[in-house]
């Protein structure tokens, strides 16, 4: 179902975040699932007795039982045919159950996105709903392999990456001779394209003080949807940057984001013609992504 890091990409951890906005529910997690057993992929939340790793045996979990065409939420799981046998129910807990499958790109289902509380939580199809396309975004991105200690994170003054893993990859300005880091240049991305102060055409609006808690949930997915459908011109971009002058990927990453902003263009835009120009020469770009450092 994918690395044990892919887990803890920012994407997914933005994807659970807005999860348990959208549930209301005190945890939320991904499920893997084999032949035998279930396992605690990922955790988002607190629960006395649940680690990320802990399994049991397949049939005797939620997840097995949505699966299998048990009902997609139910505030009382005791009082639920489909998952009154469940063991968790008695030896955690668990009243309230919330699943959606996480599917890959041939329809298989290769996980679960879920939510537990101890109490009685409905959950609407609307919250259903959000949780189906997050559970997509997080099947979508599994694969990368993030770099230690990158979060991504909303503050009040915008979309923030912090880097705590003290790794000297970025470091040099030159950057000759250091692989980049694929999760970390995701996350800066990501921050940008999602910054108010940089809207895209054909982006979704910034948040609207008048929507609901719903409506900002369906917002937020929507831009990060479409911040993940861009950020892939801007990697390659990245990568052009960072050959052509020799520069460590977090420095071409900032140097493309000036040019943009230095003419009021849109990030991706111009990323799209630095990727044209490692193929045709004539393409006219902006001075400082030009040519090669000396």
């Amino acid at each position: 179902m994918g690395t044990a890091a892919g887990f803890h990409s920012p994407v997914v951890t933005a994807a659970m975040t807005a999860a348990a906005a959208a549930t209301g529910m005190e945890v939320v997690f991904i499920g893997g699932l084999t032949a035998d057993n279930f396992t605690f992929q990922r955790l988002h939340g607190t629960w006395s007795g649940l680690a990320e790793g802990l399994h049991f045996d397949r049939a005797d979990s939620f997840c097995a039982r949505l699966l299998e065409g048990a009902p997609t939420a139910t505030a009382d799981a005791a009082a639920e045919p489909a998952y009154r046998s469940v063991s968790a129910i008695a030896t955690y807990g668990v009243t309230s159950y919330v699943g959606v499958p996480i599917r890959d790109e041939a329809g298989q289902a290769i996980g679960t996105l879920c939510a537990i509380d101890h109490c009685a939580v409905p959950v609407d199809d609307t919250a259903v709903a959000i949780l189906l396309s997050l559970a997509d975004l997080i099947a979508a991105h599994l694969h990368v392999a993030p770099a230690a200690g990158v979060v991504i994170r909303r503050t009040p003054c915008g979309w923030q990456v912090d880097d705590s893993s003290g790794s000297s990859g970025w470091g040099t300005a030159e950057g000759e001779g250091v692989e980049p880091e694929p999760d970390l240049t995701t996350a800066l991305t990501l921050a940008d394209l999602l910054a108010d102060g940089n809207p895209m055409g054909n982006r979704p609006p910034r948040g609207d003080p008048t929507l609901d808690v719903v409506g900002q949930l369906r917002l937020s997915v929507a831009q990060l949807e479409h911040a993940l459908a861009v950020r892939v011109v801007v990697e390659q971009a990245i990568g052009v940057l960072a050959e052509r002058q020799r520069l460590a990927p977090r420095v071409a990453f900032e140097r493309l984001r000036k040019a943009a902003r230095s003419r009021g263009r849109k990030v991706h835009s111009v990323a799209r013609e630095v990727v044209a120009s490692a193929h045709a020469t004539g393409v006219p770009l902006p001075p400082e992504l030009g040519g090669r450092r000396s």
